[in-house]
């Protein structure tokens, strides 16, 4: 069994991830946002690329909720370069995804990167899991129970790597090497033996990172809970009709 690290959305594509299982990674922070939205009760998150399509859905879904006398909310949710979209609910901060308003809640979400490694690993992946710091060992673990071949993708930001995804991909790969005898590529490797250099301190790997550089200022508790390490075993994946579900 094979490990491999994709380094961007950009990257992927079918032959990367075909026959394969596969985790979506983005710490700062889509895949957090969705991890902790299905951890404080949201029912579904469907990941969506365009704007425009974004709000067709709400009102579909909206819609159809009505006709079922369902009373679970659809809200969006998402960014683009980090600011809310206008007309959204929700911006991409993980810690606005509280419980009193993400409960039993149908979630519509746009966002940079994210949701487009998301979207880009579906058709082709057998499997896909939704993966971050938050809950790396929890979908490590999920993927080593099934034994077959993976690839984790790191969004990245704007066509580019970041040190964040590839260090939560590398203690995923270490996860998987150390517990399941997966056998690594060469970036893998490198992602699992950065990590194992950082593990104790990871502030020090983000001083490098640009993409850290660029949001702490605003974005300091975000960015602390980012970075805190299995604080949950829930593992979101992608159903057959392309929603997230825990």
């Amino acid at each position: 069994m094979q490990i491999d690290i994709i380094g961007t959305a950009a990257e992927v594509n079918d032959q990367r991830v075909a026959g394969r299982n596969v985790a979506v990674i983005d710490v700062f922070r889509a895949t957090s946002v969705m991890i902790t939205a299905m951890r404080n009760g949201a029912r579904e998150i469907i990941p969506v690329t365009g704007i425009e399509e974004s709000f067709r859905l709400r009102d579909l879904i909206a819609q159809a909720h009505r006709q079922a006398d369902d009373p679970g909310p659809v809200l969006l949710g998402g960014e683009r370069n980090t600011v809310i979209i206008e007309g959204f609910d929700l911006d991409n901060s993980p810690l606005r995804y509280t419980p009193d308003i993400v409960r039993d809640a149908t979630i519509i979400m746009s966002t940079t990167n994210g949701t487009r490694a998301v979207n880009c690993a579906q058709g082709a992946a057998d499997e896909i899991y939704i993966a971050a710091l938050l809950n790396a060992d929890a979908v490590a673990q999920r993927l080593g129970e099934q034994g077959k071949d993976t690839a984790l993708i790191c969004s990245g930001r704007h066509d580019r790597f970041t040190i964040e995804d590839a260090l939560c991909a590398g203690m995923m790969a270490r996860y998987l090497a150390n517990h399941y005898e997966y056998t690594l590529t060469d970036f893998a490797w490198w992602c699992a033996d950065v990590y194992q250099r950082y593990e104790t301190d990871l502030m020090q790997a983000l001083g490098h990172c640009e993409h850290y550089r660029n949001i702490k200022g605003r974005w300091a508790a975000d960015i602390e809970w980012c970075l805190t390490r299995n604080m949950t075993d829930i593992t979101p994946h992608i159903t057959k009709e392309g929603g997230i579900r825990p």
